[in-house]
C-alpha cells in the first residue's frame, strides 16, 4: 500500500516515440559508448580550461590598460608635476578685462614605453616644426615616465597629437594667462612664467591673491579708456618727433589712484620675447632721470614755505651766473633783468632758482625734498621701482643745479606724487594702483594750504603766457610746467650736446585740481616745422595737451571761465604786453 507501479507511458496510434537520455547509447555496443562518454568528458574539460584560460587574460589584460593605467598616471603625474595654478581675473576701475586664464593642455610622453622614438619624432615635427629633433628625441629615449613635449597646445594642436594614436602621448588639463588688452597694460601688469606664476609686474606682486581660492578679480584704478588715449597719443609723439621712447602718467589728486600709466616702448603681453633682456624697462617707476625744468616749481615752493621769498619778491637773473670757480649757470632765454617769482617760472630761469636754493642752503633744502619722498624709493605696489640717484656731496653747487634740475635723479612717478602735493593742499599720498586702496590713507601735510595755492596762480601763468601755453585748452585752466634735461651718456656719464630728455607736468581745473598729467618724450628729434627747436615747449607739452583735451570730457570735467589771478602773477601778464608792444 506504500508503493504504487511506476504508470505505463502509452502513445497515441502515430506519434513518434521521443528518445530518453538513456536511449542515446540504446543501440550501441558497450565500446562504442565508452568511447563516445570519454570524447565527451575530454571535449568539456578542454572547453572549460579554455574558458578559464580567456578569463585570466581578459582578467589582466583589465588591470594593465586599465586599472594600473590610471592608478599610474593620477600618482606618477601628480609626483612630478605641480598642479596647475588657478589665477583670479585682474580689470580695470570699470570692470573691463586686463588678465584672465583659459584652459588649455599640455603635452608629455610616457617614454618607458617608447616603441620607435624616430618615427614618433618625426610624426611631431610634423605638427610641431620648430622643435628640435635632437633635444625631442632625447626625450623620447629617456625611458622616464613623465617628460614635457609641448606647453600650451591649441585645440588644433590638440587634435593633430591625438590623431596620430600613440598611447604613449598623453595631455594635461592647465591654463593659461592672457591679456585681452595686448600691449597696452604691459609693465604695469607684468606676466606669468609657464607654470602661470607671477613673474613681473602686478602679476608678480599680488601673486599669492591671484592664486588665492577666493578668485574674486583684482581690481586696478586704472581706467582703460584714458590708459588708450595716453598710448595713442605718447605713440603718435614717438612718430611725430622721431624719438626714442616716452612716458604718461594721468592721477587723481584726491586719491593718488592712478587712472593711466604708459612707457614706451611697450611689449605684447601673448607673445613674450623668449630672451628678458630684451624686455624694454617700465620707465615710469624704475627709470631715474635728472627732469630739468620741471623741478623748478618745487624750489620755488621750498622758498615760499620757508620764508626766504614772498609771492612778490624779486630776484636778480643777469645772464651768466657765476656759481663757482669756473662754472657759470646761463638761462635758455636770458631775460637778464631783476625778474618777479612768476617770472622766474614763467621764462624758466635758471638762475632765479638757483639762487632761490641756494637761500635755503643744503640742509633745508635736502629736508624739503626728502618730505616729497624724493630721496626715497617710492613705497609702490610694483616689483619695477628705482631708488632716486643722490649726490653724495651735496654743498651750495649742488644746491643750485638741484633747483633747476640737475643732480637729482628721480622717476617720473616721484614727480607725479611730488606735484600732487604742491597742488593739493599740501598733502602727500603714496600713488597707488588699485581702486579705493587709499580710501583710509593718513594724509602727510608737507606744504602750507596757502603756499599751495599761491604755486597754481604760478603755474597757471606758465599755461597761458609761459612755456606750457601750447597745453592751454581753453575752459580748463590748466596749469603746468615744462622741462628739457641733457642725456647722459651710461657710459662716461657725460652730458650729451643736442640730446634731450622733456617733460611737461599739469593738472587741471586750476583752482580745485582733479587730475594731473604727466608726459616725458625722450630724444625728440630738431624738425624744420618747429624752427629747429626739440625743447618740451615744442613737443611734449603739446602731447600733454591733446591728452586732456580728450580725457576731461571722459572724465566729466567741464569747461569753466578763465580762473582770475592775483595782483603779483598779473604783472607778469602786464610786462609781457608792454614788451610785445615795444
Amino acid at each position: 500500500m506504500f508503493f504504487s507501479r511506476k504508470k505505463e507511458e502509452t502513445y497515441p496510434i502515430g506519434q513518434e516515440i521521443p528518445l530518453k537520455r538513456s536511449d542515446n547509447y540504446r543501440f550501441l555496443d558497450s565500446i562504442t559508448v565508452h568511447a563516445l562518454k570519454t570524447g565527451r568528458t575530454r571535449m568539456m574539460i578542454l572547453a572549460y580550461t579554455f574558458l578559464l584560460l580567456f578569463g585570466i587574460v581578459e582578467a589582466r589584460l583589465f588591470e594593465q590598460t586599465i586599472i594600473r593605467y590610471t592608478e599610474r598616471k593620477h600618482h606618477e603625474i601628480k609626483l612630478t608635476i605641480h598642479e596647475p595654478v588657478k589665477r583670479a581675473d585682474i580689470t580695470d576701475r570699470n570692470g573691463i578685462l586686463l588678465a584672465t586664464s583659459l584652459p588649455i593642455v599640455d603635452l608629455y610622453v610616457d617614454a618607458r614605453y617608447m616603441p620607435d622614438a624616430d618615427e614618433v619624432a618625426n610624426a611631431l615635427m610634423n605638427i610641431f616644426p620648430d622643435l628640435k629633433k635632437d633635444e625631442l628625441l632625447k626625450k623620447l629615449q629617456s625611458k622616464k615616465s613623465f617628460e614635457y613635449i609641448r606647453r600650451n597646445l591649441t585645440p588644433q594642436e590638440e587634435y593633430q597629437v591625438n590623431a596620430l594614436g600613440y598611447p604613449q602621448l598623453g595631455f594635461i588639463n592647465s591654463e593659461r594667462r592672457v591679456y585681452p588688452q595686448s600691449h597696452l597694460y604691459s609693465h604695469l601688469l607684468g606676466f606669468t612664467n609657464i607654470d602661470n606664476q607671477g613673474i613681473a609686474g602686478l602679476e608678480k606682486q599680488y601673486d599669492q591673491k591671484l592664486a588665492d581660492t577666493d578668485k574674486s578679480p583684482l581690481v586696478l584704478s586704472v581706467d582703460a579708456r584714458i590708459q588708450e588715449i595716453v598710448r595713442d597719443e605718447l605713440m603718435s609723439a614717438i612718430e611725430k618727433f622721431s624719438a626714442d621712447g616716452a612716458v604718461g602718467i594721468v592721477m587723481d589728486v584726491k586719491n593718488a589712484e592712478i587712472l593711466a600709466m604708459v612707457s614706451l616702448p611697450d611689449f605684447d603681453l601673448n607673445k613674450m620675447p623668449i630672451d628678458a633682456n630684451k624686455i624694454p624697462m617700465n620707465k615710469a617707476t624704475l627709470g631715474m632721470y635728472e627732469l630739468g625744468s620741471v623741478m623748478k616749481p618745487f624750489t620755488v615752493a621750498f622758498g615760499l614755505q620757508s620764508g626766504l621769498i614772498k609771492e612778490n619778491s624779486k630776484i636778480e637773473a643777469y645772464d651768466p651766473y657765476q656759481l663757482s670757480k669756473g662754472r657759470k649757470i646761463t638761462d635758455f632765454h636770458a631775460e637778464n633783468r631783476i625778474l618777479s617769482v612768476t617770472e622766474v617760472l614763467v621764462y624758466s630761469s635758471n638762475i632765479g632758482t638757483a639762487k632761490i636754493a641756494q637761500m635755503l642752503g643744503p640742509t633745508l633744502h635736502k629736508s624739503y625734498l626728502n618730505n616729497l619722498h624724493f630721496l626715497n624709493p617710492l613705497p609702490l605696489a610694483l616689483p619695477e621701482k628705482g631708488k632716486p640717484i643722490v649726490q653724495k656731496k651735496w654743498d651750495m653747487v649742488e644746491t643750485a643745479t638741484i633747483g633747476y634740475g640737475y643732480g637729482l635723479a628721480v622717476s617720473p612717478l616721484h614727480m607725479v606724487a611730488g606735484f600732487a602735493a604742491l597742488i593739493n593742499g599740501g598733502f602727500y599720498m603714496t600713488p597707488t594702483f588699485i581702486k579705493d586702496a587709499n580710501k583710509d590713507a593718513v594724509l602727510e601735510q608737507v606744504i602750507t594750504p596757502e603756499v599751495s595755492k599761491k604755486m597754481r596762480y604760478f603755474l597757471r601763468a606758465v599755461a597761458e603766457i609761459g612755456s606750457g601755453k601750447r597745453a592751454n585748452v581753453e575752459g580748463l585752466n590748466v596749469i603746468g610746467k615744462t622741462g628739457t634735461a641733457q642725456m647722459q651718456d651710461p657710459t662716461n656719464g657725460k652730458y650729451i650736446e643736442g640730446k634731450v630728455r622733456n617733460s611737461f607736468i599739469s593738472a587741471f581745473p586750476m583752482d580745485k585740481p582733479k587730475y594731473i598729467v604727466y608726459v616725458m618724450i625722450e630724444n625728440p628729434a630738431k624738425k624744420k616745422e618747429y624752427s629747429y627747436y626739440n625743447t618740451a615747449g615744442w613737443n611734449a607739452c603739446p602731447t600733454g595737451g591733446r591728452i586732456i583735451q580728450q580725457i576731461a570730457p571722459v572724465l566729466g570735467v567741464k569747461p569753466a571761465e578763465r580762473a582770475e589771478l592775483p595782483p603779483y602773477v598779473n604783472e607778469a601778464y602786464e610786462y609781457l604786453k608792454n614788451k610785445k608792444k615795444r
